[in-house]
């Protein structure tokens, strides 16, 4: 694998910000270190230890921008949109399934998030779901 597309800080809170609009929540970027830090975490991990795979590497992206609570509101949303955004950057669309595949989906990223685990059961979840561009299920 060449080096991935990767997704920078500015455009997570790009995408927080239009996750947001339109609702009564803030938009609000409290911590812009812990943000950049977490959008670092997959090219740390593709650089450092030699990780490939665009589930690991999407994993490590919804993880961390999910676990910096970078933002006042909408962490867990604004993680899986800049997951999924740096997967289709890569080639790859996530397949998420009918409404109980999205549920388990849904409920893993949870966990993953505010656990105190490493995100391993979330990589698994991705590298199942995900789907090279212009392919279906």
């Amino acid at each position: 694998m060449v080096e991935p597309r990767w997704i920078t800080a500015e455009q997570v809170v790009e995408l927080n910000a239009a996750i947001l609009e339109g609702s009564e929540e803030l938009h609000f970027l409290r911590d812009r270190g812990a943000l950049e830090s977490a959008v670092a975490r997959p090219r740390n991990r593709f650089i450092y230890e030699g990780d490939r795979s665009v589930s690991g590497l999407t994993a490590d992206l919804v993880f961390g921008v999910g676990k910096a609570h970078a933002f006042e509101q909408g962490n867990k949303r604004t993680a899986w949109a800049a997951g999924r955004f740096f997967a289709r950057l890569n080639g790859f669309d996530v397949s998420v399934g009918d409404v109980p595949a999205q549920i388990q989906l849904a409920q893993i990223i949870e966990t993953s998030i505010t656990s105190d685990g490493d995100g391993a059961r979330l990589r698994d979840a991705l590298e199942a779901r995900l789907r090279p561009v212009g392919t279906s299920r």
